[in-house]
């Protein structure tokens, strides 16, 4: 879904540079020159957010503002100087954020906010406080970031909310409460959640010495003393978001493979072998199928590398249509694996050779080289503590498949 922002803008080239910003960060863009034209493109259009220069020739004192926010817009100010008048002017409007405009960085700036908001969206947020009154207050600013907001009044609370709720990416907690207080929440939550799966955001009204260090100490990330400053709070929450979001980004770059994107053979082996141990009490069984591309050196030598690539990157997309309740992985070069943790055997062995009948009637239009590809199979349905039994018979029955026609399945 492509997003629309208005930029409302009196001077020509920083409208452009400012629309160009906005189309890279993936939104349509309207320019109005004028509080009139933003008056007409209100009437006429929905908008995801709007930039809004604070001087224009019909709006001199940030008019233009007021228009933006009651229509419910997430709304970024820039200006060309943000003098104190200015600033107290633009600080009575619940806006996201204030831009100078003479700052080097603002057009980066500028940017950076744009991406993030489409991603809020996607941000879920527990807010922890005994006071519905500052409950509300917090949740107003991170629902003005387009932030999804939960609230609980206390650590207990807090607690279950997280347990029934457990994509929650940040909590931002109060430490004066009844039950269960702000620090003791954190090292609970941190018994359960790692740093780099929850943030934790503190904030406390006291005095009291230590305490932001207390809080640290405890698990949380980050720490705010109440009342605070509602831009320091939207830097501290952005800071933490993208932590998180470059800590997944990291360990999704660690256990992918850079071709197919599938999970890599690291993967495969910690989340098999961490089912099996799981599983192992019960002794169920589980299925797993080694996948080879027949005669893919043939590929390569008659068509070139790249098309090689290709045929791996088109039998990688055809498994997420075929096994989406399984784990699937390529453990290097032509061979992947899928992983069956909770199907029977014949469940698991109609599902392989479905998607083995599927390649050899449709392979040779998955890519633009149209080459017609097949593949083997080999596949084991046993009770094991261990990945690599279960490759090491897969394997086996790889071979068979290999050296009995190829284009089969094996069990």
């Amino acid at each position: 879904m492509t997003r629309r922002i208005l930029i409302i803008e009196d001077t020509p080239t920083i409208a452009r540079v400012q629309k160009h910003i906005a189309v890279s960060a993936g939104y349509e863009a309207d320019i109005a020159e004028s509080l009139a034209q933003t008056k007409e493109l209100l009437a006429k259009n929905t908008y995801f957010c709007a930039v809004v220069d604070f001087i224009l020739p019909d709006a001199p004192n940030g008019e233009a503002i007021h228009y933006t926010v009651n229509s419910d817009i997430p709304t970024i100010v820039m200006t060309g100087n943000l003098d104190n008048q200015t600033r107290e002017t633009v600080e009575k409007y619940p806006i996201i954020d204030y831009i100078t405009k003479e700052n080097k960085q603002a057009y980066q700036y500028l940017k950076k906010q744009l991406i993030r908001l489409p991603r809020n969206e996607y941000v879920k947020v527990l807010v922890v406080d005994d006071s519905r009154q500052t409950r509300n207050y917090i949740s107003s600013l991170l629902v003005r970031h387009k932030y999804k907001v939960i609230e609980a009044c206390d650590g207990i609370e807090a607690l279950k909310v997280l347990k029934e709720n457990p994509e929650v990416s940040v909590v931002i907690t109060d430490n004066e409460m009844p039950n269960m207080n702000g620090e003791d929440l954190c090292s609970e939550i941190r018994l359960q959640y790692s740093n780099d799966e929850k943030a934790i955001i503190g904030i406390s009204s006291s005095n009291a010495l230590h305490l932001s260090a207390r809080f640290i100490k405890r698990g949380a990330n980050d720490y705010l003393r109440k009342p605070f400053n509602a831009e320091e709070f939207y830097c501290r929450l952005s800071q933490n978001v993208d932590m998180l979001e470059y800590i997944a980004t990291i360990k999704r770059q660690a256990n992918s493979d850079y071709l197919t994107g599938l999970p890599n053979r690291r993967y495969f082996f910690e989340f098999t072998n961490k089912s099996l141990r799981q599983k192992s009490a019960s002794n169920a069984e589980v299925g797993l199928a080694m996948i080879d591309v027949d005669h893919f050196k043939a590929i390569n030598d008659n068509y070139g590398h790249d098309a090689g690539d290709e045929v791996l990157k088109a039998l990688a997309h055809a498994f997420d249509s075929h096994f989406p309740g399984q784990l699937t992985a390529r453990l290097g070069g032509e061979e992947f694996a899928v992983y069956f943790a909770n199907d029977s055997q014949d469940e698991s062995l109609a599902l392989l050779d479905k998607f083995r009948a599927y390649l050899d009637t449709h392979s040779a239009g998955l890519t633009k080289h149209n080459i017609h590809f097949t593949v083997s199979i080999g596949f084991c349905n046993t009770a094991s503590t261990n990945v690599d039994s279960l490759i090491k018979e897969a394997d086996i029955k790889l071979y068979e498949a290999k050296h009995s026609g190829r284009n089969k399945v094996i069990s």
